[in-house]
């Protein structure tokens, strides 16, 4: 019986490893961004574009599981007014750390492997600025670094798939919603971030697969 426990657990550990697979590679993303804030004030939120770029590592834990870590820098934030010639534009920029678990449909060996997944995702402000644009005139712009938390947390997730281009080569593509959990504002008043986005890279893969 002992015998046959170690051989079992021998088969069961050459079973995992063959399973596990790591890519990494870079990603780019474009986006919709505003701020949500329970402070009452005139306007509405506008058009605030978001980028990001960075890289991904991915570990496939079985054929049907996985986790992800992104690394990458973020611009987000979000503008407010009456319209695009009188508003308040807030440019915040992240160095952003999103952790994923993954869901992949199908079989590994499938050109195309829909997804979802869905973590926590780490930002910590790195610069901004804060333009006040009236009547097409921009009348001040200011730093606001100092006047926000260092740090934002909140929750990431994506549906997407990842698309086969040659072998263990993957084309990555998700569309994603952030909800930002903290509050990002020093001063009085909740803000805290929202967004939208589509992120698009390339993963080969890393080390023995």
């Amino acid at each position: 019986m002992k015998k046959l426990m170690i051989v079992i657990l021998i088969g069961l550990s050459a079973t995992t490893l063959t399973a596990q697979h790591i890519s990494i590679g870079p990603s780019v993303g474009i986006g919709q961004n505003w701020l949500n804030t329970d402070i009452n004030s005139s306007g509405k939120n506008l058009v605030h574009p978001s980028f990001n770029i960075g890289g991904k590592l991915v570990y496939s834990i079985l054929s049907n599981w996985g986790v992800s870590a992104d690394v990458k820098f973020s611009g987000e934030g979000g503008s407010r007014g009456v319209d695009n010639s009188n508003k308040t534009v807030n440019r915040i920029n992240f160095l952003r750390i999103p952790i994923q678990g993954i869901y992949f449909f199908g079989k590994y060996g499938d050109r195309v492997r829909p997804k979802i997944s869905i973590g926590p995702s780490f930002g910590f402000v790195v610069g901004g600025k804060q333009k006040v644009i009236s009547n097409g005139q921009t009348i001040s712009e200011i730093a606001i670094k100092d006047y926000l938390n260092k740090l934002d947390i909140g929750v990431n997730a994506a549906a997407g798939a990842n698309i086969r281009i040659s072998k263990s080569t993957w084309l990555n593509a998700d569309l994603t919603y952030y909800h930002g959990l903290t509050d990002i504002s020093k001063a009085a008043g909740k803000l805290q971030q929202r967004g939208i986005g589509i992120n698009v890279g390339v993963l080969f893969p890393f080390g023995a697969n």
